[in-house]
């Protein structure tokens, strides 16, 4: 034979060889190693220290069966709109294998969490093996292949600060409220981008709204925007800008938007006397004072 042996364990190879030579003369298309997708799989997202081991820091912001995993590689499959299912479970289970293998890691380095927004009934839970709890809304499964794939149910999940980030993706309302009451007294949610920000005030929004439609994360932001708006059209300006520095909420706006529709001297009084002066050059003091000697005279 002129072209090249397959490898010894290439077995499949050599099986293919045996059916195209018998079945493709009676017009059986046989393809060995037919690629079985156009893209390549892709997990939903990967968590990943970037030293050999978890912090102390960082395990404080990690929600309950991830923070007790010993995996470095911590893989997750998200649900959103959808329960757990027979197609939940064989995807989750296949990018642990794709991922492990890929990366010629052991089963100890990696642990693939399926993450479910919606609280997953006691039957369904059943149908899978997971009926161990190992913390507040985190399963594991007595079966030999689930096992490898840990559950956790946002909407049972403890009220504690590690918690809070992955809780406002609870379906339930009032989980959904305490995960961001929570988050508020945790993190700096000053520094949230502008569209994030959008994000999870539609969130709460939605689940205040009790919509039982499917939205996309944009149509989510939208409503986030739109709501947050109107909210603020109906406060008075000291109500807007109570607890907040004239830095933070002038960074938010263009500078033709800062005064829009506004008087100066309405914009000077929420400002102490160094920060109006703030920025100005001695050169332009002096003008401004010679324009008000030049008012205060006409008078």
């Amino acid at each position: 034979m002129k072209e090249s042996q397959p490898a010894q364990n290439d077995w499949h190879l050599s099986f293919g060889e045996v059916l195209k030579w018998d079945l493709i003369p009676v017009g059986v298309l046989i393809s060995p190693e037919a690629p079985v997708m156009i893209k390549p799989p892709r997990a939903d997202i990967l968590i990943l220290p970037q030293g050999s081991a978890w912090t102390s820091e960082q395990l404080e912001r990690l929600p309950d069966g991830i923070r007790q995993s010993t995996a470095r590689h911590i893989l997750i499959e998200f649900k959103y709109t959808q329960s757990i299912s027979d197609d939940a479970i064989v995807q989750s289970l296949a990018y642990d294998w794709l991922y492990r293998n890929s990366k010629k890691l052991t089963t100890d380095e990696v642990q693939t969490f399926l993450v479910s927004a919606i609280k997953p009934q006691e039957n369904t839970r059943k149908t899978y093996g997971y009926k161990n709890q190992r913390y507040p809304g985190v399963y594991e499964s007595q079966y030999q292949l689930v096992k490898r794939i840990q559950l956790i149910s946002l909407n049972e999940l403890a009220d504690e600060p590690y918690n809070a980030v992955f809780k406002v993706f609870a379906t339930h309302l009032k989980e959904k409220q305490k995960a961001f009451k929570l988050l508020e007294q945790s993190r700096d949610v000053s520094s949230l981008p502008r569209e994030l920000e959008s994000l999870l005030f539609g969130l709460l929004i939605l689940g205040e709204q009790d919509m039982n439609i499917e939205l996309t994360p944009k149509q989510v932001r939208e409503m986030g925007k739109m709501w947050g708006n109107t909210y603020l059209s109906c406060l008075s300006p000291e109500e807007r800008l109570a607890g907040v520095k004239p830095s933070e909420v002038m960074g938010y706006f263009k500078p033709e938007e800062r005064f829009a529709g506004v008087k100066p001297s309405e914009v000077m009084s929420y400002f102490k006397p160094e920060e109006r002066l703030a920025g100005l050059s001695m050169a332009e003091l002096e003008e401004q004072i010679k324009k008000l000697k030049q008012e205060n005279g006409n008078q």
